[in-house]
């Protein structure tokens, strides 16, 4: 059996909040083995960068951004090795800062410079994993459900939801199976409850700790209704979203629109994202009797209690509670795997997810210093003949 080798994910989701790393040991077969995790925080006023590059800017804003995220994360790298952390790969997810997957001309842009991280690091990087979907009329968008069915499938369908800025859902059908993998981005996550913590609180908060806050208010019924008949919530899958929808500006429309308590706003916030995931749930994807929740809006406990109420049907479990993975892993771990795809040249297969018209390989390599051990290490593997996954072909 070949040898291991170790992939560093590295994760910076819609949130902006910081970065997430998850080590993975892998063997070239199956979803490797978690060996670490860790999370390094932006301080606000980056955030406040980020936030600002996903509106009309200019170009060298843009590439000094760019620069700045490439170095943030090599010196990330760079310290997980001084901690004793070793990885043959690092697989770089990039900041997105447009996703206009509808457009005429469809496109996306993830940045964060693979070569100041390659540089720092000395490791070769995988990159820039969602332009390829698009180019096999994919939305580019969600990427993860593969490994996510990899990882989690069992002997009955599970639904897995992860909650960062927005909300994804795969439905993974049971081992043996001949049912497609579904999966699409059901709406917001968190993305707006954080944006109206920061405009209420005047900046001093960033996020409502296990909603704390939306707790001391009350839903108001009648707005949510209109607000979960928006025009995303209906339109079918396969689709995707982000900050061009679902955004700050929105959240002040809303606000100024409002009639009631800060709490109550938030409360409803609370719920828009959960009963619109509920509604997707319901209207788009098969029964389940189990769900699988990651991403930090696991931690809101309101938010949890909330989804519970509204799918009183399913058995809800957060990740770290049924399967020992941190939350807010599972996607940096997914990056880390599909780092490992790209490098092995497989083509993932994400018909029912993204919509793409054949599999495609997603992603780039910038090869580091290691590039000739790298090559060395997984040779046995193309000499085994190792063939991409059964749903992939």
């Amino acid at each position: 059996m070949p040898e291991a080798i170790h992939i560093l994910g590295m994760m910076s989701g819609t949130s902006a909040d910081g970065m997430d790393a998850a080590l993975l040991r892998w063997t070239g077969e199956g979803p490797g083995s978690l060996l670490g995790h860790w999370h390094s925080p932006y301080p606000p006023d980056f955030q406040e960068q980020i936030f600002a590059a996903q509106g009309s800017v200019s170009a060298t804003i843009l590439a000094r951004l760019d620069r700045q995220l490439g170095l943030r994360h090599g010196a990330f790298a760079v310290e997980l090795q001084r901690q004793g952390a070793s990885f043959d790969l690092v697989a770089m997810h990039g900041q997105t800062v447009l996703h206009q997957p509808d457009d005429p001309y469809p496109h996306t842009l993830q940045i964060g410079s693979p070569y100041d991280l390659a540089e720092a690091s000395g490791v070769t990087v995988a990159h820039d994993f969602r332009r390829a979907d698009l180019c096999v009329n994919g939305q580019g968008a969600p990427l993860t459900p593969l490994y996510h069915q990899v990882l989690l499938a069992r002997s009955e369908p599970i639904l897995v939801l992860n909650l960062g800025g927005m909300a994804n859902l795969s439905w993974i059908p049971a081992h043996g199976s001949t049912a497609p993998l579904q999966a699409f981005d059901s709406g917001p996550g968190n993305v707006l409850l954080d944006a109206a913590v920061q405009w209420l609180s005047q900046g001093k908060l960033r996020f409502d700790q296990n909603g704390h806050w939306a707790h001391t208010g009350q839903v108001n019924e009648e707005v949510l209704s209109r607000w979960l008949r928006w025009e995303y919530f209906q339109k079918p899958p396969p689709k995707s979203t982000g900050r061009e929808l679902f955004n700050q500006g929105l959240v002040q429309e809303l606000w100024q629109q409002w009639q009631g308590s800060q709490a109550d706003f938030l409360a409803t916030l609370t719920a828009l994202t959960a009963r619109s995931i509920a509604q997707a749930v319901q209207d788009w994807l098969p029964p389940a009797r189990k769900m699988l929740v990651f991403g930090g809006g696991a931690r809101n406990l309101l938010l949890m209690e909330q989804l519970r109420l509204a799918l009183p049907e399913i058995v809800m479990e957060t990740g770290d509670v049924a399967l020992g993975i941190p939350v807010e892993a599972l996607e940096a771990m997914a990056f880390a795997w599909l780092g490992g795809q790209c490098l092995l040249g497989f083509a993932p297969a994400l018909a029912g997810v993204t919509g793409q018209q054949h599999p495609m390989v997603l992603g780039s390599l910038y090869p580091g210093r290691n590039w000739s051990s790298l090559c060395a290490a997984i040779s046995p593997w193309h000499a085994a003949r190792i063939t991409p996954l059964d749903n992939a072909q």
